[in-house]
């Protein structure tokens, strides 16, 4: 019944802002906007990168591990219930990760797809899906790396004691020596006693892929605040998460799809051919 009730008022709290706008639209900032980069005092844990910051070497690995699965028809629609009728989703996904973990979402969960895990004996159909599955490892370790030196660098950990403190600023350089990315496991290993906290709030222990190509999907519902087109997802929060744990998002157009061949631009500083990522409060 309170799931119910948190779904009508966010329907009225929905419709009264559709009545107050009217004909108008919310105005919405993307990188290319100058202002973009001054969202850090209304997004202060937001991590923007670009891709050239990222090591070349993984892209390729991750991209080719991507084009693998989508080759091998791995990715699948869900079928969902939303507001007591059953829909098949537009986007088609595959979720990978330490072995019997699950994700939730409408009343739907998946369980991963496992990668390769020490201690762990399993058994891929084929060696290419073996080596697409420990890409998102490397990427997985990557990432892990990277929200680590960026809670630092925001001052965002739990603790002010500066004992601690030098302890994950150890950790940290510990794993960049090490090059944990390139390591056969889901994530470094971390004394439970020294670094908990730290550890539990980076690291990832799945992947869900996401696959769609917004041009052939007409029939997608249009985003009703901002003006921004086709929706491939509607805005929602991730309720099931564990409260302050970090989120990574590595987009990527796929070659031979119709982003790469649309070139008229009718939406402000983004290409509607090519999926993106926005958040809102």
């Amino acid at each position: 019944m309170k799931r119910r009730a948190g779904e009508r008022e966010k329907e009225l709290k929905k419709k009264k802002l559709l009545e107050e706008l009217g004909e108008g639209k919310l105005p919405y900032l993307t990188p290319a906007d100058a202002d973009f980069h001054h969202l850090k005092t209304r997004y202060s844990k937001l991590i923007f990168r670009k891709s050239d910051t990222v090591p070349e070497e993984l892209h390729q690995m991750v991209q080719e591990g991507f084009s693998t699965l989508r080759k091998h028809n791995c990715f699948f629609q869900d079928l969902v219930r939303i507001k007591g009728k059953d829909f098949f989703t537009p986007v088609s996904r595959i979720l990978i990760g330490n072995p019997g973990c699950t994700y939730k979402y409408l009343n739907t969960r998946s369980f991963t797809v496992p990668w390769p895990t020490e201690g762990c004996e399993i058994k891929y159909c084929s060696p290419q899906i073996h080596d697409a599955c420990k890409a998102l490892i490397k990427l997985n370790d990557y990432l892990h790396i990277e929200a680590v030196k960026a809670l630092q660098g925001q001052n965002l950990l739990d603790t002010k004691d500066t004992t601690v403190i030098d302890r994950e600023q150890n950790f940290a350089t510990s794993l960049i020596e090490k090059g944990s990315f390139s390591k056969d496991q889901s994530s470094c290993y971390v004394p439970e006693d020294n670094y908990t906290s730290l550890n539990n709030r980076t690291s990832y222990n799945l992947t869900l892929l996401n696959y769609m190509d917004p041009l052939q999907m007409p029939y997608l519902k249009q985003e009703p605040y901002f003006e921004m087109g086709n929706m491939a997802v509607s805005w929602h929060r991730d309720e099931n998460l564990v409260e302050r744990s970090t989120v990574a998002v590595y987009s990527y157009s796929c070659e031979g799809s119709s982003a790469e061949e649309a070139t008229d631009w009718n939406l402000k500083g983004r290409d509607p051919a090519v999926w993106h990522v926005g958040l809102k409060k």
